[in-house]
Order: structure tokens, then sequence, then C-alpha cells
């Protein structure tokens, strides 16, 4: 009997579907042992850089995963688990957008 094989591709998006729930817990211990700083400053412009850099690598992982498991032959786990994950991950910053927008427009 084949046994089927861990797909790379399937992999490499697990891991990276890991990276912004890592930099999350990173962020959030940061805040709570620095002082608040009111204001824009280099911090919060390095704090944005980092933020649309999570969002490109949850997209990479989820449109990763997605091929991860279009392949034949290979363990769907990773994959699955990666597209959950970075789905998930992804609906943040959309449902906070929707939000902004539907406040400004006065919806």
């Amino acid at each position: 009997m084949y046994k089927s094989k861990q797909s790379k591709i399937g992999i490499i998006s697990f891991f990276l579907a890991f990276i912004p729930i890592i930099y999350a817990v990173i962020q959030a211990i940061l805040d709570f042992s620095t002082p608040i700083v009111s204001g824009f400053n280099k911090g919060a412009a390095i704090s944005y850089f980092i933020m649309n850099l999570i969002f490109a690598i949850s997209l990479v992982s989820l449109v990763l995963g997605i091929v991860a498991l279009t392949r034949k032959g290979y363990k769907k786990g990773l994959p699955i688990s990666a597209v959950i994950i970075s789905g998930l991950i992804l609906l943040i910053p959309l449902i906070s957008s929707i939000k902004s927008i539907t406040k400004v427009l006065n919806i």
C-alpha cells in the first residue's frame, strides 16, 4: 500500500500560519511591559510596518495552503490547518476594516 507523505508546501504554509500568532504573543508581552506613549513615533511606524508584513505572511500562508490542498498524493492535515489558521487571522483586519468603513460612512 502506498503511504502518502507530507507536502513541503503544506509544511511551509503551516509554519507561516504560526508567525502571526507568535508575533501577537510577543507584541502583547511588550505592550503590557512598556508604558503607554501617545502620538505617532518611530516605534509606531515600525509596528504598522510589521502588522502589514504579518498580513502579507498570512495571505501567503493561505495561498500556499490552498495550493498544497490541491496536490494529489500528499497528506492534507497541515495544509487544512494552515488554511484555517490563516483564514481566521485574515478575518481580523477584514472585520476591523468593515467596522471602520461603516463608522466613517455612518451606516
